[in-house]
């Protein structure tokens, strides 16, 4: 009999279950495909790697539009998982939130009602506050810099961490683009234009106390509802990677790219461990191995489209703001987050140089 290990299936995730969740709520109920019994995962809107043949199907939910380099790098890992399990091994990826944010893809890998998702580190530090070390303003010099850290020791102990308080495991890190900082009314050349800027930001403690170091009044927004935030001006300001901005149309709304640098923000490819427990170490391996390999496929991707992604925002009208990073970098003061203050998170700092 076909095993499938598929939690969630899109259409099929009703928007009551999505409503009112926060890091600390109840995680949304998915509907399984042991309920759908044999349903063909084309037809709930996933992009499938072969998975009527597969034995085993999982789910991977990612919060993209299928333009983005995650959707990208999701479609090389499910791609990997298939060949290097002879065709045992699929995964089907769903984009977009199909499946629900990125807070409630958390919560459901926590319980176990979704397979697999493209968690980013900021959402690790809801739950633990040593994750948010991954996401300090000015912890990275390059991508490979940013690479070579992930994959250090200090890293390899936030994975450990995060796993043993929310039950979720990270597969691997995977390295995006530099965040910049877009604004609909103002140019920031130096850290006092960012005094009273309403700025959205992930729902992180971290993002949080980076821009309130900076001056600014940071604005927790889901990602889907951002671009009508900035349109009708309940922020004025949104900060992300040039291709994110770009995927989501953002361009539209903004006037100003301004080129702060701030942050390297790495997301993972992650598992629920309740799920990874009942895959066999020959599958554990290949998806430890896959995602380790997506993860460079999608470093690369980053580094290599960089300069094409600020072309495309000049093209599309965005003035390109040259700001003066070293003002930001003075109003951060590392002692301040609650990350680095419990001693793991002194010496997790400490590993990465800082």
């Amino acid at each position: 009999m076909k095993k499938t290990f598929t939690k969630a299936v899109g259409m099929l995730l009703t928007a009551t279950l999505l409503a009112g969740c926060g890091a600390a709520t109840e995680a949304p109920k998915a509907t399984t495909a042991a309920q759908q019994s044999e349903s063909k995962a084309g037809d709930s809107g996933a992009d499938t790697g072969s998975s009527a043949e597969a034995e085993i199907t999982l789910t991977l939910s990612h919060q993209m539009a299928e333009s983005h380099s995650i959707h990208t790098t999701a479609q090389k890992f499910a791609q990997l998982v298939n060949e290097k399990s002879g065709g045992t091994m699929a995964v089907d990826v769903y984009a977009s939130a199909t499946l629900g944010t990125e807070t409630e893809n958390l919560q459901a890998l926590t319980n176990g009602t979704l397979d697999m998702a493209v968690i980013a580190a900021e959402f690790y530090a809801n739950y633990v506050d040593e994750a948010g070390i991954l996401c300090l303003p000015y912890m990275y010099d390059s991508y490979d810099d940013c690479y070579e850290k992930l994959n250090s020791e200090a890293g390899d102990r936030i994975k450990t961490m995060i796993l043993e308080k929310t039950n979720v495991r990270p597969l691997d890190y995977y390295v995006l683009a530099f965040r910049q900082i877009f604004t609909v009314d103002r140019e920031i050349k130096t850290v006092d234009d960012m005094a009273g800027l309403i700025i959205r930001i992930p729902d992180s403690t971290t993002y949080k106390t980076t821009f309130s170091q900076l001056g600014a009044a940071p604005t927790a927004v889901a990602w889907g509802e951002t671009y009508t935030a900035l349109d009708t001006g309940v922020v004025s300001a949104v900060e992300n990677i040039p291709e994110s901005i770009m995927s989501a149309s953002m361009q539209e709304v903004c006037k100003y790219v301004n080129v702060t640098n701030h942050l390297i923000a790495p997301t993972t490819i992650s598992i629920s461990n309740q799920v990874y427990d009942k895959l066999t170490p020959e599958q554990q391996k290949i998806l430890e191995e896959a995602a380790a390999e997506a993860c460079q496929f999608g470093k690369n991707m980053t580094a290599e489209n960089s300069d094409a992604n600020f072309a495309s925002l000049e093209k599309a009208g965005l003035t390109v703001v040259e700001t003066d990073v070293d003002s930001m970098k003075n109003a951060i003061k590392y002692e301040e987050y609650t990350c680095t203050q419990s001693d793991a998170g002194k010496e997790i700092l400490s590993l990465l140089g800082k």
